[in-house]
């Protein structure tokens, strides 16, 4: 794994690195808070000698003391030395707990023995530096003077004191290393869901999952905004117009309103943004000028009108039960140039109805009426609807939404549509984390206004057969320009 993918991850994935860094740190804090704050207090002690006369005396009287130092830090934590000082400040503890508590230290090149004492109560840790300190200067100055005048003495140059701040723990190194442990613990959780989630989110997860090219990433609605394009007969604006109007553009490449002149829109499984993908791309491309109509074709489930103002209830059930001609059940919608064959009341039998004749002959129908026809269809793994209606088209679009669909489901649903022989053009992959799209700019609604719409005329001749145009596979269509698919389009006019 690359370190820009890493990076990826952790970026996709912050909300799970945020909340595990949270928990860390709130264990840490709390470990902390639990933790008895403990004081530190140091007494020093310099050995001298009783040495007099010439340079030579005392020279060799300051080898001795350096000599027999080690020893007295020896004797500082015996229990010779340290039982007075239980007995003294009346200690419920033994001479070698209290050892456990004490520190002594040689200064190097020095006769300074530090002494140091540890309490929960920092008066305590003082009074029990002090004590030591001349526990230990007796009982020198006892046991060099057994033999004779003592050449050694001891001398308490600085006396402990009370310490204002604990020693432990020692907060600005523990937050530090919190701080630090709450880092890497947020990146290890999103790189670790990043490794082991299989949802697909990015077009390098379809990459690697599929050779089929993705024709367009269009990004979730901001907060507030409608999940689909309003009809009002004005251009929208904005990342999620500008891809619609991308994969307008590369469907053209591909032979939209010529040999594309029907059109499945479906999904791997519900919740992806099939429909409201379907209803975006009819009311771009009726924007453009195409004439054309939308098919409810899910008449298992309800289909809302997405603020469509369609009337009557009656639509794709009722022309395939021979209630009424097609014709009459197709709905104008406030957008010129886009109609709705709404799906109906539900029918017992939708899978028999879809694949029947009267469903090849409207679709033929439609497509000599209108320039073109999108087929809002269930999900390709929840019934099989979708994988009847795909063979009866001219091409399939598979709507992958992002975070929404697994990799495996995508997977079951490509294998599905290609064994009856209906491989999708390409994944239109919905619902992108705006984060994760780069765009150039995006126009204010004063000066979009400005830039005209380059309608281009649709083919309206009869379908004469099935016919699909394939595209190499692994081709990433949706930075196809428009000039591209204009010289397309123009070349095919010469042919």
């Amino acid at each position: 794994m690359t370190i820009q993918r890493c990076f990826a991850l952790v970026q996709e994935r912050w909300r799970t690195a945020l909340l595990a860094s949270l928990l860390v740190l709130a264990a840490a804090a709390a470990a902390i808070w639990v933790q008895t704050p403990v004081y530190q207090a140091s007494s020093s002690v310099f050995v001298r000698t009783g040495a007099s006369g010439d340079v030579f005396d005392r020279t060799e009287a300051s080898d001795y003391a350096v000599q027999r130092i080690t020893t007295y830090a020896d004797l500082a934590t015996s229990p010779l030395v340290l039982d007075p000082v239980i007995e003294s400040l009346d200690l419920q503890t033994d001479a070698d707990s209290l050892a456990s508590v004490l520190t002594v230290q040689i200064p190097e090149d020095s006769l300074l023995l530090t002494i140091s004492a540890e309490d929960t109560d920092p008066e305590q840790a003082a009074r029990i530096a002090n004590l030591v300190a001349a526990s230990l200067r007796t009982e020198v100055s006892g046991l060099e003077s057994a033999s004779g005048p003592s050449p050694i003495h001891l001398t308490t140059v600085a006396p402990a004191l009370p310490p204002e701040h604990p020693a432990r723990p020692d907060l600005p190194l523990l937050l530090g290393l919190a701080l630090l442990a709450a880092i890497a613990a947020g990146i290890a959780a999103a790189l670790v869901r990043g490794t082991f989630d299989d949802r697909v989110r990015d077009a390098q997860d379809l990459t690697a999952l599929t050779e089929r090219p993705l024709l367009a990433s269009i990004p979730e609605a901001r907060a507030g905004e409608p999940p689909f394009l309003p009809l009002e007969d004005v251009a929208p604006q904005g990342r999620r117009a500008e891809a619609l109007r991308g994969l307008r553009t590369t469907l053209r490449h591909l032979g939209l309103g010529t040999e594309l002149r029907t059109l499945l829109v479906t999904s791997a499984v519900h919740g992806e943004g099939a429909t409201s993908t379907a209803l975006d791309l009819a009311s771009t491309l009726a924007r453009e000028g195409h004439r054309t109509l939308l098919i409810d074709a899910d008449l298992r489930g309800t289909w809302t009108d997405h603020g469509l103002g369609l009337g009557h209830r009656d639509g794709l059930s009722t022309a395939l039960r021979g209630g009424a001609a097609w014709t009459a059940l197709v709905q104008p919608t406030a957008l010129e140039g886009l109609s709705v064959l709404a799906g109906g009341p539900r029918p017992q039998n939708p899978g028999a109805l879809l694949d029947s004749f009267r469903m090849t002959t409207l679709l033929r129908d439609a497509a000599d009426r209108y320039d073109i026809v999108l087929i809002d269809a269930p999900p390709v793994l929840a019934l099989s609807d979708s994988t009847t209606l795909a063979q009866q088209v001219s091409g399939t679009l598979l709507v992958a939404g992002s975070g929404r669909v697994r990799s495996v489901q995508l997977s079951m649903a490509l294998r599905k549509l290609q064994l009856v022989d209906a491989d999708a053009l390409g994944i239109v992959l919905n619902r992108v984390q705006r984060g994760d799209l780069e765009t150039y700019y995006e126009l204010p609604p004063q000066a979009a206004a400005a830039v005209p719409e380059h309608a281009v005329a649709a083919g309206a001749g009869p379908r004469t057969g099935r016919r699909r145009r394939t595209v190499p596979l692994g081709t990433d269509l949706q930075g196809t320009s428009s000039g591209s698919a204009r010289n397309a389009s123009t070349t095919r006019s010469e042919a």
